[in-house]
C-alpha cells in the first residue's frame, strides 16, 4: 500500500483538491496564491486561497457534497413520486372551492360551475329527446 493508505500512490494536496473539484463538475486554473473555481451551469465563480489543505479536508468536502448530493436526490424523488402529485393537485382544486380557514365552500365558485352542469345536462336531454322520434332506415 501506498503511503496515503488506500493502495495508490502519494497525492498532494493540490492534486486531491483538482481531483475533488473535478468530482464536483468544477474546471479548476491554479494561478500563484488563489485558486479560480471556474462557473458550471451558470453559477457564479468564487475566488478562494490557496492555503494548503489536507486530503482528510478535501475527502470531508467531497463527502458533504455527496450528502447533499443524496438529500436532493431524495427530495426530486419525493417531488415527482406520482401520489404525491396527485395528493398536491388535488389539494390545489379543493383550495379552489373550499376556504381554508373556516372550512365552509366557497359557493360564489361552485354556484357557476353547478349551474354550467345542469344547464349541459337539461341541453343533452333536450338534444336526445329531439332526435329520439327520428329514425333512419
Amino acid at each position: 500500500m501506498g503511503e496515503n493508505g488506500h493502495g495508490g500512490p502519494e497525492r498532494s494536496a493540490a492534486d486531491l483538491e483538482r481531483a475533488g473539484r473535478a468530482a464536483l463538475g468544477r474546471q479548476v486554473t491554479v494561478q500563484a496564491e488563489k485558486t479560480r473555481v471556474e462557473p458550471v451551469n451558470g453559477s457564479a465563480g468564487a475566488e478562494v486561497n490557496a492555503a494548503p489543505r489536507s486530503p482528510q479536508e478535501i475527502e470531508a468536502d467531497i463527502e458533504r457534497a455527496r450528502t447533499n448530493l443524496a438529500a436532493t436526490l431524495d427530495e426530486l424523488v419525493d417531488r415527482v413520486k406520482p401520489a404525491n402529485v396527485a395528493r398536491r393537485t388535488s389539494e390545489k382544486v379543493r383550495a379552489q372551492f373550499v376556504d381554508s380557514d373556516t372550512g365552509a365552500p366557497r359557493m360564489e365558485r361552485i354556484a357557476p360551475i353547478a349551474g354550467g352542469v345542469v344547464g349541459l345536462v337539461v341541453l343533452v336531454a333536450l338534444l336526445k329527446r329531439r332526435g329520439g322520434g327520428k329514425k333512419k332506415k
